[in-house]
Order: C-alpha cells, then sequence, then structure tokens
C-alpha cells in the first residue's frame, strides 16, 4: 500500500487576518514505511523570505497527485488543496482521527500527539516536535500504519 501523509500549517486567523498556509510537511509511505519525507515553506506572516505556495507548486503538486492522502483531522489540508486548484480531485483521503474513533472508540482523547503516544508511534526528529508540518505528517503517517 501506497500514500501520502500530509500536514499543513498556518498563521490562523489572528487579529483579523487570513489563515495562510506557511509550512507543508509529507511523508511518502509504501508497504507501510516512511521512504521519503519532504517539507516547503510558504510566504506568509510568518515566512516573508519564502517563495510563495504557488512558485513551489511543481515542486510539491507530483508528491499529492493520484495518491492516496492521509491526513489527521483532514479538514485544514483538503481546504487548502481543493482552494488553491478547485477543479483537481484530491484523495482519496483517509483521516487518521476518524480511523482511531472507529477502531478505538473509547480513548479520552483523539489529538494526533496523545493517539500517538498511547500507540508508541511519536517520531523522533531532531529538534523537531508537534505543529511543525513535518514532525506532524511523519506522526501521521507512523499513526496510519499502527492503525491500519
Amino acid at each position: 500500500m501506497e500514500f501520502v501523509a500530509l500536514d499543513f500549517e498556518t498563521t490562523g486567523y489572528e487579529n483579523g487576518g487570513t489563515n495562510e498556509p506557511w509550512q507543508l510537511g509529507i511523508a511518502l509511505v509504501k508497504d507501510f514505511q516512511i521512504v521519503e519525507t519532504k517539507e516547503w515553506f510558504f510566504k506568509s506572516s510568518f515566512k516573508e523570505d519564502a517563495p510563495t505556495l504557488i512558485d513551489q507548486w511543481e515542486e510539491f503538486f507530483p508528491y499529492l497527485s493520484g495518491r492516496r492522502l492521509v491526513a489527521h483531522n483532514i479538514a485544514t489540508e483538503r481546504t487548502i488543496l481543493t482552494r488553491l486548484a478547485p477543479l483537481t480531485k484530491w484523495g482519496p483521503w483517509v483521516d487518521t482521527m476518524r480511523l482511531a474513533k472507529a477502531r478505538y472508540p473509547r480513548m479520552d482523547s483523539y489529538a494526533l500527539g496523545d493517539l500517538c503516544a498511547a500507540f508508541g508511534c511519536v517520531p523522533e526528529i531532531p529538534e523537531r516536535t508537534w505543529h511543525d508540518a513535518l514532525y506532524d505528517a511523519v506522526a501521521c503517517a507512523r499513526l496510519a500504519a499502527f492503525l491500519a
């Protein structure tokens, strides 16, 4: 089985601004093993010196197009990609939060970090932690492999 776990980090809606993506992390998984990771930073109020999301489209689009896409609570990732390319058919999508709720209906929390801790799949990436797109994409990939 092959899939791409992805995570966008966004600026949020603070101070009346727009919620714009500033980081994308992906983990390419084949036969339930992570075989490649990548990340991109985008120009935003958080990263003014980075290229725009559109400028990097050709670089990250091949990793996402035509593949099964896995994310934890997919709303943000699906919304960003749909707004970016509304005529592109993304997915099929797999939501690890919904999958965890279906398989383990009595968990205290379905937050990505809590699930990874409960199932022993917290990533170890030097100088990275939760709410870093690459870290969260790897965590999601490991959680998806566990849940599968």
